[in-house]
């Protein structure tokens, strides 16, 4: 690729001079006391003036930021030339030079072309422009492309490598790449537009190459010039292969008319062309009032499966006339609500018309949510109520030996009535511990209609919200569920993961313990008030957990040294963990073997507990976040007894355990653990790039690393990751981010 030489110096060819006729102008008013001519010449001639300065601030910055290599910048001041006197030719001959420096010959040639078609002839730099455009025509024509000799799949990776913006400022290369790359499918099969303004706008410029070749687009906090361009083309009808949509009108961005009246009615148009096409649509409306409704989303898309709907209004104000639909849309599998409010009485007509949902989530759901769908979704496998974090994808995490029949699909007439299901098939339930309780009535319901397929449950039994209001507990008061779970038999015979939150009225442990099983696989307790009551019947249930975890389990005055709650709560888990390490002795025969232990901000945790879990060799990954009465040289002690063992940790998480691990500690359990492939480190304080890049290079089978708000550079890190190996995954979290920050993040971590 040919790269025109920088210039030596700042040149300015525009000619400075005023023209003498202003100043007599000028004089013979003054003159002729005629102060409103005065006024006005004098006017003209300071605007005169200030056009020439900025003329040449303008230059000057523009040939500074090429000459640092920020071309964007230097291309929207010399544009900002040619808006503002598009007659003259000095702008042109400016973004032209910056054009070609950057090899952008066949862009910088039409850039000369348009100053030659508006720059007067007579114009003493006219023949400048013909020489510019002369020299680029001959560098296009003669320049040797390396790249366009490579083999198509070595192109293609490399093009991959690149910014979405990036790729879109390769058309202006030359003809050659712009053929090549506008039938280029896999460059443009996913636009996500994380990019700023200068980004944008590229990417929409070529929408005409490669609308055809989209297939997965979102499109966020774009400016209303790019927005306007994806608008246009998608009435046009030029995403023909478009599969999935994301829409989000983001707040305070100046994209706020996304979804205005002026947008409107050109989106649905947008969406009556690509509606043979689309599977799966996001729709993030921040506005009160959401001019599009969940009936819209259904007639204009009959083949769609996925829908992600988030509003501020209340479900039963966008749900339209779903007894409009001609039939129920069969087709919808995966559905989220995102709304103001999510009642039980707005859910049921979704329950009709949309009967073969498999994967529900819920937020600002109310209690009685719960009930509808319990008795009224017929086909819902996985639910995720309040949990504010997205749900695993069915295939993840169920177990696909126990596939349910195809789907019940009903027979609905517009005056069929709703009748409520005897038994559900409810394979996993999700509930977000960082958030308020499930109501016990409601979730006691579900339990006993969906006992039979339940295999995960994540279930927040915390204060509800009503129960906050309530005052709750009471001395003496026992809830209903709390009389009705004396009675009831569960029999949970395909239950594999349990993660509880208890429930203040201490129903659902006991009720829970009772039912550990054979086929118990996880077992995840948040928080408890009998920590020895939970260890007793870990141990009696005579089960052998893959993963067992203990979060937010402390007591105030946990770190006080003579504590006596503290000193048996740590010989429970002493007492716990031996029983595992006698199962992992050579000769014990059992087809479970502990695999995970998670310790989150779990204060009883100490050196003790360490030194027996050290005696577990089957162990291959552990997480510890927060404080406990771990010392650090019982923590590496630990590590150093894992690898005399063998042990064999690929899996580790770490964070906020400041005071206990610092950089050389860290360096020390990385090279006692030579089979770690997965690493995950939050909060921790201290730590440098220059400590991760070492972690990197020492841990030879690393590949996933997972950064939560370590100050380090992310993309220095990104970089030496980049030139060190090929990772599965590399994830650097500098903000608030839900699908990590809550509890259910061991999804990807330990499941």
């Amino acid at each position: 690729m040919s790269i025109a030489s920088p210039l030596t110096k700042a040149t300015t060819i525009i000619n400075t001079a005023i023209p003498l006729s202003s100043f007599e102008k000028v004089k013979n008013a003054y003159n002729h006391r005629d102060h409103d001519e005065i006024i006005r010449q004098a006017t003209n001639t300071i605007a005169h003036i200030e056009q020439l300065e900025l003329f040449l601030i303008l230059e000057h910055r523009a040939h500074s930021f090429s000459m640092k290599s920020k071309f964007g910048a230097a291309e929207q001041d010399a544009e900002t030339m040619i808006k503002y006197a598009p007659s003259l030719p000095q702008g042109y001959l400016c973004f032209g030079k910056i054009l070609s420096m950057q090899g952008k010959q066949a862009r910088a040639l039409k850039v000369y072309q348009e100053g030659l078609e508006k720059v007067p002839t007579n114009d003493s730099v006219y023949e400048q422009l013909l020489q510019a455009k002369k020299r680029v025509d001959e560098k296009n024509n003669q320049h040797f492309d390396l790249v366009s000799v490579l083999p198509l799949e070595i192109k293609e990776e490399i093009v991959l490598l690149l910014s979405e913006e990036e790729r879109s400022n390769l058309f202006h290369v030359s003809t050659t790449w712009s053929q090549w790359l506008e039938n280029c499918q896999k460059a443009w099969k996913y636009i996500y537009n994380d990019h700023d303004y200068a980004g944008n706008i590229a990417v929409s410029q070529v929408l005409p190459k490669i609308a055809k070749h989209i297939n997965h687009l979102i499109i966020k906090a774009v400016n209303k010039e790019a927005w306007y361009k994806y608008l246009e083309h998608l009435e046009n009808g030029h995403f023909r292969n478009l599969k999935s949509l994301k829409l989000s009108d983001d707040v305070g961005d100046i994209m706020s008319g996304m979804f205005s009246t002026n947008s409107i009615m050109s989106l649905m148009n947008a969406f009556w062309k690509v509606r043979y096409t689309l599977t799966k649509i996001d729709i993030i409306c921040y506005q009160r009032g959401a001019p599009i409704t969940i009936t819209n989303i259904l007639f204009l898309f009959p083949y769609l499966e996925t829908l992600v709907f988030w509003v501020f209004d209340p479900l039963e104000c966008v749900l339209g006339e779903l007894e409009a639909l001609p039939e129920p849309h069969n087709s919808l599998v995966d559905l989220t609500l995102y709304t103001g409010s999510t009642s039980g009485d707005a859910l049921k007509p979704i329950s009709k018309w949309c009967p073969c949902i498999q994967r529900l989530r819920l937020e600002s759901a109310t209690p009685c949510a719960l009930d509808a769908v319990t008795d009224y979704f017929r086909n819902v496998e996985m639910l995720g109520y309040n949990i504010y974090c997205e749900l695993p994808s069915l295939h993840q995490v169920l177990n696909q030996v126990y596939n349910n029949n195809k789907p019940i699909i009903p027979v609905i007439s517009k005056n069929d009535i709703y009748t409520k299901q005897e038994q559900g098939r409810l394979r996993a339930f999700y509930s977000g511990n960082g958030s308020r309780g499930i109501s016990g009535d409601e979730f006691l319901r579900l339990l006993q209609k969906n006992q039979k397929t339940l295999e995960i449950i994540h279930a927040n039994m915390g204060m509800t919200d009503q129960q906050n209001l309530n005052n709750e507990p009471h001395d003496n008061f026992r809830p209903d569920y709390a009389i009705k779970a004396a009675s009831i038999v569960l029999n949970l015979d395909r239950l594999e993961k349990l993660k509880l939150s208890p429930d203040i009225y201490e129903v659902y442990e006991p009720l829970f313990y009772q039912k550990i099983g054979p086929s118990l696989k996880y077992f995840k307790l948040v928080r408890t008030s009998d920590l020895s009551t939970v260890v007793d019947a870990l141990i009696n249930s005579q089960q052998m957990l893959e993963t067992l975890g203990f979060t937010y389990i402390w007591h105030f005055g946990w770190d006080s040294e003579n504590d006596q709650e503290n000193t048996l709560a740590t010989q429970c888990l002493v007492r716990l963990f031996n029983e595992y390490a006698a199962t992992s002795l050579a000769g014990f025969i059992t087809a479970k073997k502990l695999r995970n232990v998670i310790f989150d901000y779990c204060c009883y945790v100490s050196d003790d507990v360490l030194d027996v879990l050290s005696n577990i060799k089957t162990i291959e990954g552990l997480s510890f976040l927060g404080r406990s009465k771990i010392t650090p040289q019982g923590f590496k002690d630990f590590f150093i007894k894992l690898k005399k063992q063998n042990v064999r940790i690929t899996n580790l998480k770490l964070g906020g355990i400041e005071g206990m691990v610092d950089s050389n500690m860290l360096l020390d359990i990385i090279n006692s653990t030579e089979y770690l492939e997965s690493l995950h480190l939050y909060y921790m304080d201290g730590l440098t790039g220059d400590d991760i890049k070492a972690v990197i290079h020492s841990a030879k089978k690393l590949n996933t690393l997972v950064l939560k708000r370590c100050d380090v550079d992310s993309e220095d890190i990104m970089t030496f990751v980049n030139n060190t190996r090929r990772f599965k995954c590399v994830k650097i979290i500098e903000y608030y981010d839900d699908s990590e920050d809550m509890l259910n993040s061991d999804f990807d971590v330990f499941d």
